[in-house]
């Protein structure tokens, strides 16, 4: 079927499909945002669809929902970060953009008097700039087992100096 079918047509045909998705599971906010995660997941679908396995239809939705489901998880979990820096700090308003990379540096400079300079170095590679372990690894030098220690250490630290609820 979908080697028949451009992806226009495809998406033409399901469209309704993704607003059904976003209908079904109630979402009201950032419904383009959703759109846009329905029509990639559709396109996602259209290319890894094996005809033998089933129908399209089936498959599209089911890969169109549980994309749009992560998303929402994503979301919520962003959203419960944001309410957790916000009560840390005691202000009112953040902007969305993962709570202000102002105010994270802030955090990070009121938690580096608990930390070691390597733990430090985890926690800003990997805080501020999203590094993985294995990139850390490699621009400090040293294994990974040994970033993950200071990982692993950094949190032990952590938890016992602040709130669980932070972590």
């Amino acid at each position: 079927m979908c080697s028949e079918l451009e992806y226009e047509e495809v998406h033409q045909q399901f469209e309704p499909m993704i607003y059904h998705a976003m209908k079904r599971l109630s979402i009201y906010n950032n419904k383009e945002d959703y759109y846009q995660i329905g029509c990639i997941a559709l396109w996602e679908a259209f290319l890894r669809f094996n005809k033998e396995k089933g129908e399209f239809k089936s498959y599209a939705y089911s890969y169109i929902l549980g994309h749009m489901k992560m998303a929402l998880s994503k979301d919520k979990m962003q959203f419960e970060r944001d309410n957790q820096v916000k009560a840390f700090w005691d202000i009112d308003e953040v902007s969305n953009d993962r709570a202000s990379d102002v105010y994270w540096e802030a955090l990070i400079e009121k938690l580096s008097s608990h930390l070691t300079e390597n733990q430090m170095k985890w926690v800003n590679s990997y805080c501020l700039y999203g590094y993985t372990p294995t990139e850390i690894a490699e621009e400090e030098g040293v294994s990974i087992s040994a970033v993950k220690a200071w990982r692993r250490n950094a949190l032990d630290n952590l938890k016992k100096h602040f709130s669980k609820d932070i972590f």
